[in-house]
């Protein structure tokens, strides 16, 4: 490495991976994403991600389904925001999620995020997913458990409601023999809002 070079990385060890620019500090790289590349759609190490096979797609398809289904019940207290997480590959998460219009990466934190919103949203996470109805539950009485994908608001207004997922890098930590050992994974997120309907009984 030149010398030049070798100076600038000491003085300025946080280099934006989508342009020129260089800091000192970790924050300062973070804003400067913020402001210039707040929207990023691009990954510029994508092409050394490992194929992904279509049993590990399908596996995750089956544990989406499977995990928003069982939090999907008819009881008032099963409301609100429900988050998910399970343990995949970085490239899972590119090749199901980085042709959505919500897709973005920041590269100083290598996390990406998927944002799908309202109905629209609603509708393409089934077309993911493979199954139309995968976030409503019906039981025989006719009460009906759901995703939120729109409310009102106090004014009256219409408001979508956002579907997130995220990928990020997790380290996890295992002690044996009094030895410390690190094992890194990634952490695929799902973030969403169950609601219910109820359905009255009246005895005639």
């Amino acid at each position: 490495m030149p010398a030049h070079k070798s100076n600038t990385f000491r003085n300025k060890p946080f280099p934006c991976y989508l342009c020129n620019c260089s800091y000192s500090l970790k924050s300062s790289l973070s804003s400067h994403e913020k402001k210039k590349h707040n929207e990023n759609r691009l990954v510029p190490h994508f092409q050394y991600f490992s194929h992904i096979s279509e049993g590990i797609i399908n596996h995750f398809r089956a544990a989406f389904l499977q995990d928003v289904d069982s939090k999907l019940s008819f009881h008032r207290t099963t409301e609100g925001i429900k988050r998910f997480q399970w343990k995949f590959p970085e490239s899972l998460f590119y090749f199901l999620f980085s042709s959505e219009p919500g897709f973005s990466y920041k590269p100083s934190i290598r996390r990406y995020y998927c944002i799908f919103k309202g109905k629209s949203g609603y509708k393409q996470i089934g077309i993911i997913f493979t199954c139309e109805v995968w976030g409503r539950k019906q039981n025989k009485l006719g009460s009906e458990s759901f995703v939120l994908v729109k409310e009102r608001n106090n004014n009256g207004m219409c408001i979508e409601k956002e579907i997130v997922f995220t990928w990020r890098k997790k380290t996890i930590k295992k002690v044996k023999d009094e030895k410390s050992l690190y094992i890194l994974c990634g952490i695929l997120e799902c973030i969403l809002e169950v609601r219910r309907k109820t359905v009255e009984i009246v005895d005639i």
